[in-house]
């Protein structure tokens, strides 16, 4: 489990090095924050994580030929974070599948 949380962070770090809204990642083990905030990287952005969320629900994100949805628990006290909580079973490759999930996401919303 460890092992898995440590790769699932280090590639939300790099997600977060590709999108300029991502003002933090953090995390121990596989209970991972994403923190989305406007493109100055420090003001929270309740509009954009509301797109987001909203935008991953209509399970229409295509990858591998399949298409897919993904459900999002956004808090924090500004509404701008994402919770991250998978199965301690999750595998490198569906880390892999919900980091290129949420790139779409991103992508589509017009994040910066």
């Amino acid at each position: 489990m460890r092992a898995r949380g440590a790769y699932f962070l280090s590639k939300l770090q790099a997600l977060k090095q590709r999108w300029k809204v991502i003002g933090d990642v953090s995390g121990i083990g596989l209970a991972l924050r994403i923190e989305l905030c406007e493109s100055d990287g420090y003001t929270p952005s309740r509009k954009l994580a509301d797109r987001v969320f909203n935008e991953g629900l209509k399970g229409d994100l295509m990858a591998d030929g399949k298409r897919h949805g993904l459900v999002l628990d956004i808090g924090g006290y500004y509404k701008n974070v994402i919770t991250l909580a998978p199965s301690l079973l999750i595998t490198e490759a569906e880390i892999d599948l919900g980091i290129n999930l949420l790139d779409q996401l991103l992508t589509r919303c017009g994040a910066e």
